[in-house]
């Protein structure tokens, strides 16, 4: 393997961590019982900045480089201009099935009983895709499109589902 590869493998390899822990601290993680898919899902919940997040920011802008990190930061603003903040949401940061088990209902699976639950409790959903066959399983899960943007080499399509609920889990106002 050339030298060229390996570090773009690296790279990608500390992007995804980098993903996974931002999940973590503003999220969770579904994965499928036989371990051939996740889906990472991000809440609007925002915590306060600590250090370990501060350096592992740094430590991002480092390791990726400047051109990754301004790239990585016009796509994060581009997501969250799309997201409305007046009500609580969810959004799918990542969804991956392997290869070899596509098709066989496991993102279904991860996807259903969130979805339900977001129903449930009045959330609307927000994801993105850079992937047009995408669109059409997003669609068939009551998924909309809010925006098509061009960037230099992808197209991204942003989506919505919205809650057609309120929020079950808040009081009812007393008489």
């Amino acid at each position: 393997m050339d030298e060229k590869k390996k570090n773009f493998e690296k790279k990608i390899y500390f992007l995804a961590n980098y993903i996974v822990e931002e999940t973590l601290i503003n999220g969770e993680i579904f994965i499928d019982p036989t371990r051939n898919a996740v889906a990472l899902w991000q809440s609007q919940n925002k915590t306060r900045l600590t250090a370990a997040q501060l350096f592992r920011n740094l430590k991002f802008l480092l390791y990726m480089g400047p051109s990754t990190v301004f790239r990585s930061l016009k796509l994060l603003k581009l997501k969250d201009a799309h997201i409305s903040d007046q009500k609580p949401y969810l959004y799918l940061a990542c969804i991956g099935v392997m290869p070899s088990r596509q098709g066989k209902g496991l993102a279904k699976g991860l996807l259903d009983p969130v979805l339900t639950e977001a129903e449930n409790s009045g959330k609307d959903v927000y994801l993105e895709t850079a992937n047009p066959l995408n669109v059409r399983i997003y669609r068939k899960k009551g998924f909309e499109i809010i925006d098509e943007v061009a960037l230099s080499d992808i197209r991204m399509t942003f989506m919505v589902r919205r809650s057609s609920t309120m929020d079950k889990t808040k009081s009812v106002i007393k008489d």
